[in-house]
């Protein structure tokens, strides 16, 4: 297929015109938000839990954008076509349609995606459960018990691979002795952060901590409430990390992803289906404007929202 290598007229023609406003919707089941002071996090039972189904398209010049904020979005999804020469505004939870479009952004991005320069395989991404999740579980109804492990095990969840066991890992760094936050949006960023910065060095860093914990005996994606062992509390953590495991299946190729924006973080991988995974972790206060030019299907370019992480998928 031919290159498109006119990257940055481009790019500049798509900021200058028009705009396309999709909005942002989960394509299986939403999370139920609750609120604490410190933050958000969603509510599990045994009678609902929020999934999500693979959202990869299958056409070219199709892409779908995956978005997690800290003000609430939990991985909603945005569809649209490279090429348009329009703006996609992916809205955050709490903005309202003319504000978010009347706010400038406060700063911009451009990630030039080359698949054809190639690192290093993944081998996928690994979570562990000890005995003492397993004696928590014991006291929770069995159907909240399986939302549990299908949370996290299943293509429905996020796709972490089951392991015991596991050596030093990102998780473990930034969970070790650390008090449950509920809804902290700074922790899953910082584990974000982390994990981008460290997977550009090694395709195969691990994410090791324990899945699931009670609020009295440390942070974890997803925190268990043992007053009432009727709700477990999905962490911007589990989101955070799902934006990972969930997307760049084992024997994922890192590709290249050039931006020069230190603030805006970018990855990408090319699966072994050969579509592409771009990573996109947007760490400013404020909304910034992100091109993606690949050089295999042109560009398209988003508004996001400030302290959001977003995985953008197309073939």
């Amino acid at each position: 297929m031919a290159k498109n290598m006119n990257s940055v007229g481009l790019f500049l023609a798509i900021s200058l015109i028009g705009c396309l406003i999709t909005l942002s919707h989960q394509e299986t089941a939403p999370c139920a938000l609750k609120k604490y002071n410190t933050g958000l996090v969603c509510v599990c039972n045994s009678h609902y839990c929020d999934y999500l189904d693979d959202p990869t398209p299958s056409e070219e010049f199709v892409f779908a954008a995956v978005s997690s904020s800290k003000a609430g979005l939990r991985f909603a999804t945005t569809h649209g076509q490279f090429n348009l020469y329009k703006k996609y505004y992916i809205f955050d939870h709490d903005q309202l349609l003319g504000r978010s479009m009347q706010a400038p952004a406060g700063g911009s991005a451009q990630i030039e995606v080359d698949r054809e320069k190639r690192w290093q395989k993944t081998q996928g991404f690994t979570g562990s459960i000890s005995d003492s999740i397993e004696h928590i579980l014991q006291n929770f109804p069995k159907t909240l018990q399986k939302h549990i492990y299908q949370s996290f095990f299943t293509e429905l969840g996020i796709g972490v691979d089951f392991m015991r066991n596991l050596g030093s890992g990102v998780g473990e760094h930034y969970l070790k002795n650390s008090n449950a936050i509920f809804g902290s949006w700074e922790r899953g960023e910082q584990f974000a952060h982390a994990l981008l910065q460290n997977l550009e060095k090694d395709p195969n860093e691990r994410i090791n901590c324990n899945t699931l914990l009670d609020q009295e005996h440390g942070d974890a994606p997803m925190i268990a409430n043992t007053t009432n062992h009727n709700e477990v509390y999905k962490q911007p953590l589990f989101y955070t990390m799902g934006h990972f495991t969930k997307f760049i299946a084992g024997g994922s190729v890192r590709i290249a992803a050039d931006n020069k924006n230190p603030d805006v973080d970018a990855l990408a991988f090319l699966k072994p289906d050969n579509s592409v995974v771009v990573v996109i972790l947007n760490r400013n206060s404020f909304s910034v404007d992100v091109g993606i030019q690949d050089t295999y299907r042109g560009a398209v370019l988003f508004k996001i929202p400030p302290k959001s992480i977003h995985t953008v998928l197309y073939v």
